[in-house]
């Protein structure tokens, strides 16, 4: 049975959680009982030694004002009557030799002077003995003076006080057990209400979500934050299936095509003939090669690979050479290409990549961009923010398929006659997030704006 109960004990997390709880409130609760208990008894002891001192000083006085024998007959008077009839008082010469007051001797064990202390003692006449609090000092004669009170009342004022915190004690027993339920029960419905969630999401119930009450407890925050992720998985498991149904069909058209090409160089009768099936076979590879690379970079982008890469640069310098680097492109294109407003402003971040989702930006701008258009390229800076941007006047993407046209192989339809793998714009978001920033699409009236917005804090000044 031992061995039972406590192998029960040690996997009941709500059994242990509870009494932990007990222990905890005992821990807080009986401190704070001893504390009161004390400071009532040590109260009740000032009381007591504030009389002595008092009755001490009338005395004295009397002696300064009267001598010895003005003392003693003080002595006399009060221990028969007034106030300390009802304590001790002794006057002693320097032997301990009785001068007056209610009891027969010096006590052997009593030095002076004493500031406060307990005994019992016998007062004249009383055949019991009796606890006083008293004090002595010595007079500049050499006698001995003591003053005492009885302090047999305190006694029961401490049984009451420790029946009371006895008392207290068990009552917050069960009212920390009562708590500690409370508590587990609340805690059992919050983790159960996470557990079923879990136990659907691994059902294949994507969609479900995390209760939050909107208190911003602890539980409320995990929960929000398991729903930020479950959201994130969702949205990953479904670009993921977006992804599949793209690629296969973005490499059917490719792999049709070289098929074609290669029953074609194999129906040719010379190695001449063969030599355009060969070169459009080489261009279809380069084609999904170059797919497959891009498809590579943004993967190792969203995983956080560029960040032991991040170097203070010159985005402005970075500006002027791709415009540079385009200017021959644009100029065949019959598109205009410019840096607006140029100006110096260093970052830290991957250059490189940097480099490569603005590059992507202006040959999305020249694919689009219509004869006779123009290119702008710009820098801007605000409190929070740092902005890349490319700004075309082509035909500009509606505002309602902007977020589509960002994921990964999902090309527009009327983007499909041109050639591309629809991962240019999905790499600048990876660059961009990589960077903790984003990208913004925007209507350039007409046209297309595109934004890679990144925090100042990597900005420096």
């Amino acid at each position: 049975m031992r061995r039972f109960g406590r192998t029960w004990l040690e996997h009941s997390t709500t059994v242990r959680l509870v009494l932990l709880y007990l222990a905890l409130s005992m821990v807080g609760t009986v401190p704070v009982l001893v504390f009161i208990y004390q400071q009532t008894d040590r109260i009740a002891g000032r009381n007591y030694q504030s009389t002595v001192d008092d009755r001490q000083a009338i005395l004295l006085g009397e002696y300064r004002t009267g001598g010895l024998a003005e003392l003693a007959e003080g002595v006399r008077e009060r221990a028969t009557s007034g106030v300390l009839a009802h304590g001790i008082l002794l006057l002693a010469d320097h032997d301990g030799r009785k001068i007056a007051g209610n009891i027969e001797a010096w006590p052997p064990s009593l030095r002076t002077p004493t500031d406060w202390r307990e005994m019992l003692l016998y007062r004249d006449g009383h055949a019991v003995p009796e606890r006083f609090g008293l004090s002595t000092t010595r007079l500049p004669t050499g006698e001995h003076l003591l003053i005492g009170v009885v302090i047999d009342d305190r006694a029961p004022m401490r049984e009451a006080l420790l029946i009371a915190l006895v008392g207290a004690l068990l009552l917050a027993i069960p009212i920390g057990l009562a708590g500690g339920s409370i508590m587990v029960r609340f805690m059992n419905r919050r983790v159960q209400g996470i557990g079923e969630v879990a136990a659907r999401i691994a059902a294949g119930d994507l969609g479900n979500r995390v209760e939050t009450l909107g208190t911003k407890d602890p539980f409320d925050r995990l929960g929000t934050s398991l729903n930020a992720m479950l959201a994130r998985i969702e949205a990953l498991v479904e670009e993921l299936r977006l992804v599949t149904d793209a690629l296969a069909h973005d490499l059917r058209s490719p792999l049709m095509r070289m098929r074609a090409w290669i029953e074609k160089a194999g129906d040719a009768s010379s190695g001449k003939s063969r030599r355009p099936a060969i070169d459009a076979i080489s261009r279809e590879i380069d084609g999904m090669l170059r797919m497959l690379a891009g498809s590579l970079e943004i993967s190792r982008t969203e995983a956080g690979m560029g960040r032991e890469d991040f170097t203070p640069f010159d985005l402005g310098a970075l500006t002027r050479d791709l415009c540079e680097m385009y200017q021959p492109l644009a100029e065949e294109s019959g598109v205009s290409i410019a840096v607006e407003k140029p100006r110096d402003m260093t970052f830290f971040g991957n250059r490189e990549l940097i480099g490569q989702a603005v590059s992507n930006l202006i040959d999305n701008a020249l694919k689009y961009a219509s004869s006779g258009g123009s290119i702008r390229i710009g820098v801007d800076e605000s409190d929070s923010s740092v902005s890349f941007w490319v700004a075309d006047r082509g035909a500009g993407i509606p505002a309602n398929r902007r977020e589509e046209s960002m994921r990964k192989y999902r090309r527009l339809d009327e983007a499909r006659a041109t050639e591309g793998s629809g991962l240019g714009l999905a790499l600048v978001r990876a660059v961009a997030r990589l960077h903790e920033g984003e990208l913004i699409l925007e209507d350039n009236r007409p046209g297309l704006r595109a934004v890679i917005s990144l925090p100042s804090a990597h900005r420096f000044r």
